[in-house]
């Protein structure tokens, strides 16, 4: 009795183990471009901060125009009262000089000292106002709306690091000018970082790394910045919403160079 023999297999051909491959991005949609990662391109990044910044400035008006009018008028107000104050110490010690003669030189540093007070006395309201504008920014960046008091104030590191930019940048420009403007640069993003929780220090040497990270397009963002600050400083409503809309773009920046994506900013009900 015989068996029938089992069906015989044709041999298959030897393949290569295949390697796996990395998860690819989804194609995007039909008619739509995708966008670059945050961080990879320089006209996406810029593009997308000023985007927030304005639209942020725009959808939580009230609470960033209350501020700004509240810090602009005690900043007019200590300029225009230290000018006269100036004017009024000045007056009696050019008055008692011999007719003919120029106006003493004690007078003249009288007026400038009672000046620069002035202004020393000023930076503490705009330090204020620096750091509410950024509090009010990482509100708007977790999806919230910002009200009046979180814009008023920010935290007390926010504060600190403002100042210690700020202090680092004078000292620079003292310096033969070129210093402070490479402190400039490499401090740029330190405000935004200490927004985001750093600490005073920490948030120094987070934005040191991070323009040497992408140092061609921090270049730009200062000139951007410098630019968007001359042009605004022409009429009081501009600059009344410069300093605002400045944290607003630097904090996008720097969200996008991290490799974050900025948020739609929520509009008003």
């Amino acid at each position: 009795m015989t068996f029938p023999e089992p069906p015989q297999q044709a041999p298959q051909a030897w393949q290569a183990p295949q390697t796996p491959q990395a998860p690819q991005d989804p194609p995007a949609a039909p008619g739509h471009p995708a966008r670059p990662a945050p961080g990879t391109d320089l006209g996406a990044d810029l593009g997308a901060a000023l985007t927030f910044a304005g639209r942020a400035l725009l959808r939580n008006w009230l609470p960033f125009l209350v501020v700004g009018l509240l810090y602009s008028a005690i900043a007019t107000v200590l300029v225009v009262g230290g000018i006269a104050a100036g004017i009024a110490a000045m007056l009696p010690m050019a008055e008692s000089a011999s007719p003919g003669d120029d106006v003493p030189p004690q007078a003249i540093l009288v007026f400038y000292g009672i000046v620069t007070l002035a202004i020393v006395l000023m930076v503490p309201f705009m330090l204020l106002w620096q750091s509410g504008s950024a509090r009010a920014a990482e509100v708007i960046l977790d999806g919230g709306r910002p009200t009046l008091r979180q814009a008023l104030v920010g935290p007390f590191r926010v504060i600190l690091t403002a100042l210690l930019v700020g202090a680092i940048t004078v000292v620079g420009l003292m310096l033969l000018y070129i210093p402070g403007l490479i402190a400039g640069v490499l401090l740029m993003f330190a405000i935004p970082a200490a927004a985001r929780g750093a600490s005073p220090l920490e948030a120094l040497r987070q934005s040191v790394a991070l323009v040497r990270a992408n140092l061609a397009t921090a270049i730009v963002t200062y000139l951007v910045i410098s630019v968007i600050g001359s042009l605004a400083g022409f009429l009081l409503i501009t600059v009344i919403a410069l300093i605002p809309f400045l944290l607003l773009f630097e904090i996008g920046m720097f969200e996008r160079l991290s490799g974050r994506e900025l948020p739609e900013p929520t509009a008003r009900a």
